[in-house]
């Protein structure tokens, strides 16, 4: 089920998934298309954060298909221009 463009539901996942990928390398793929480098070795906690960023990254896409293959970059000043520059808190 897709979310509606411009919606608080799309402010709030959107904002949830800034939050999440913050600080994990996997995050630096466009939306829909992070992915686990087995090239890349992580401490067993960050190993965690980056497997439920990537689930969770594939569930956003297929909610925001608007959005879907932008990048990060791209995302927070479409956030910042769309609800302004605070995220809301988790």
């Amino acid at each position: 089920m897709s979310i509606e463009p411009g919606s608080e539901e799309e402010r709030l996942l959107l904002g949830r998934w800034i939050r999440k990928g913050q600080d994990l390398i996997v995050a630096s793929s466009a939306l829909g298309d992070s992915y686990l480098d087995p090239n890349v070795k992580r401490d067993e906690e960050v190993q965690t954060l980056s497997e439920e960023y990537v689930k969770f990254d594939h569930e956003v896409a297929e909610k925001l298909p608007h959005l879907k293959g932008r990048f990060r970059w791209d995302l927070e000043k479409y956030f910042r221009d769309h609800f302004g520059p605070y995220l809301p808190k988790e």
